[in-house]
């Protein structure tokens, strides 16, 4: 028998191999291309996921100091994220705090010490050093000892220049048993530095981070009183 004749005996298990790929053939091709495109996916969605991961880490929320005024318009706009912008009102608050510390005068030393505690708080520069010869000419210890003084402020300060603002006041001078001794009224220029807050003291003592670098103080004259001595 010549090999032509051979080929062309039956061949169960080639028949049958032939057969199977016939069946199930198509089936394994079409899960292959299930898994490559399943594989595709994931691999789209791992770069999304890396993508979206990257832009939030870089990604920055700039807040906005928004002021309105008393009809509830909107009055100024400013990046709270820069350390010289501040509300005004936050100014306005520390600086009529600044001059209730330096200008009154009690019989309770603790508190007396706090208020002059606090007052060194709020000042830097050429201020640290007139107030430090204000307070060697006046003496609030050796003030109290013969009378008080009660300060109120008149109105809220007055921005006078980009970085002064004008602060008037009342003092009301009493002796220990609560007599009126006299009524003056005075009036300060502040020049102030606003620098934000670093440390935790400095969060606590300064939130504001308004500093008085430099303080121009009168006496305002009544013009009732000229007019009497007229």
């Amino acid at each position: 028998m010549s090999n032509d004749d051979k080929s062309k005996l039956p061949n169960p298990y080639l028949d049958g191999r032939l057969e199977w790929l016939e069946r199930y053939g198509s089936y394994i091709s079409r899960a292959k291309q299930w898994q490559i495109t399943a594989l595709i996916c994931l691999c789209i969605t791992l770069v999304s996921i890396i993508c979206n991961s990257i832009q939030a880490t870089q990604a920055k929320v700039v807040p906005y100091v928004v002021e309105v005024d008393k009809f509830g318009q909107m009055a100024a706009v400013n990046r709270a994220s820069d350390p010289g912008v501040i509300p005004t009102r936050v100014i306005q608050a520390t600086l009529s705090d600044f001059v209730v510390n330096w200008r009154t005068v009690t019989p309770d030393l603790d508190l007396q010490k706090k208020m002059v505690e606090r007052l060194s708080f709020y000042v830097a520069a050429s201020a640290k050093g007139w107030l430090r010869q204000w307070f060697s000419e006046q003496n609030p210890y050796d003030r109290a000892k013969n009378f008080l003084v009660q300060v109120y402020i008149k109105s809220v300060p007055a921005q006078v220049s980009t970085d002064s603002w004008r602060v008037e006041w009342d003092e009301i001078t009493r002796n220990h048993a609560g007599v009126q001794i006299s009524s003056e009224t005075y009036q300060a220029t502040l020049t102030i530095q606003v620098q934000a807050p670093t440390t935790d003291a400095q969060i606590i003592r300064n939130p504001g981070g308004v500093y008085v670098t430099a303080i121009s103080s009168s006496t305002i004259m009544d013009p009732n009183a000229i007019k009497a001595k007229k």
